[in-house]
């Protein structure tokens, strides 16, 4: 038994003097056997060493009969050449054929058969998916050929800009930021075939960031207080003041747009205060939720208190002390200066309670 292994071995065993065939899937394939003289075509036979079939003897056949016509086919060409053609080889084609005179090999070819890349597997199944910002994400492409295939990855962000991120079949991204959002693309290539691809469009959700615009001149009217939201997906804002909501009514208006901000997706909310017998003092909130969680941002709105002298002395004190405040103002401030402001807080207190 062992004997018969070793001759069976060595008779697969691939040589200098075997030809190399190639051809894709589809493609027909000849192996021609070329000998002496006629009378030997009857000891000639066509063999698949890979698999160990005999696919023929003489002029005839070894095979299924619905494989004879339609797959292969002995041919003789002349008195000393003999062809056996494959038809539309697929890839149980591949491997070692020897033409055989009895136990001689008259020629040998080994068929390698190329197969264009597909795709076998690929993660996720959907060309768009959404993780929450944090999260952790594995996208894999596992694709067949041969020759075998390299994977290469690319990267496009929402200005389309590309670059490669990575090479091979799984890329695992640990904590995602709101920056990760964009299209992923896995492109398989063995540079014989054309190229395939697979893209996954990543959204990367995020709670609300929410900024009130805080350099706001009170003076000018209408007031407006403009808040600027971010997140994915877009959030539910609402305004309060003073920690009661506000809808909009007579004295208060809301307007919300959307906004690109660093090419993120935001909105604009504006309330617009308009003139009211009474001033809106109060804090001011503008307060964004989605799924992730629910944020906020404020700003104060109070009246500018101005005291009001009741005698000649309190307004005699009163104007030194706005002079000498001017004065610090527009000049650097000195420990004289900050000595004497403080003596004149301390004589318009003692005046007012006079």
């Amino acid at each position: 038994m062992i004997i018969i292994l070793i001759i069976f071995l060595s008779l697969i065993q691939f040589s200098s003097t075997d030809q190399i065939l190639r051809a894709n899937i589809g493609q027909d394939v000849t192996f021609s056997c070329f000998f002496e003289n006629e009378s030997q075509i009857d000891q000639l036979s066509f063999m698949h060493q890979t698999t160990g079939d005999i696919l023929s003897v003489g002029l005839e056949l070894f095979l299924d009969e619905s494989l004879t016509t339609n797959h292969m086919k002995l041919i003789r060409l002349s008195s000393n050449r003999l062809d056996l053609k494959i038809f539309q080889v697929n890839q149980n084609d591949s491997g070692l054929y020897t033409c055989m005179f009895n136990d001689e090999k008259l020629s040998s070819y080994l068929l390698e058969i190329f197969i264009p890349p597909r795709f076998i597997s690929f993660f996720p199944l959907e060309a768009s998916v959404s993780y929450p910002e944090g999260s952790s994400i594995n996208l894999s492409c596992h694709a067949y050929a041969f020759p075998s295939v390299n994977i290469t990855w690319i990267y496009r962000n929402k200005d389309k800009q590309l670059k490669t991120i990575h090479n091979g079949e799984d890329i695992y991204i640990s904590s995602l930021e709101s920056t990760d959002s964009g299209s992923y693309e896995c492109i398989a290539s063995n540079g014989y075939h054309a190229t395939i691809s697979r893209s996954f469009y990543v959204t990367v959700q995020y709670p609300p960031r929410v900024k009130i615009d805080k350099f706001i001149d009170f003076n000018i009217r209408p007031i407006q207080i403009k808040c600027e939201i971010c997140s994915i997906p877009l959030s539910r804002i609402e305004w309060f003041r003073n920690g009661i909501n506000i809808i909009n009514e007579q004295y208060f208006i809301i307007k919300t747009n959307a906004i690109i901000v660093d090419d993120k997706n935001c909105l604009s909310s504006i309330l617009i205060i308009h003139d009211s017998p009474h001033e809106k003092y109060g804090r001011y909130e503008c307060q964004a939720e989605n799924f992730l969680g629910h944020y906020s941002d404020h700003i104060d709105y109070h009246s500018k208190i101005i005291p009001h002298p009741k005698s000649g002395n309190e307004q005699f004190a009163l104007l030194i002390l706005l002079n000498n405040t001017n004065e610090i103002s527009n000049s650097s401030l000195s420990l004289y200066q900050l000595f004497n402001t403080y003596i004149l807080l301390i004589i318009i207190n003692l005046l007012f309670f006079l």
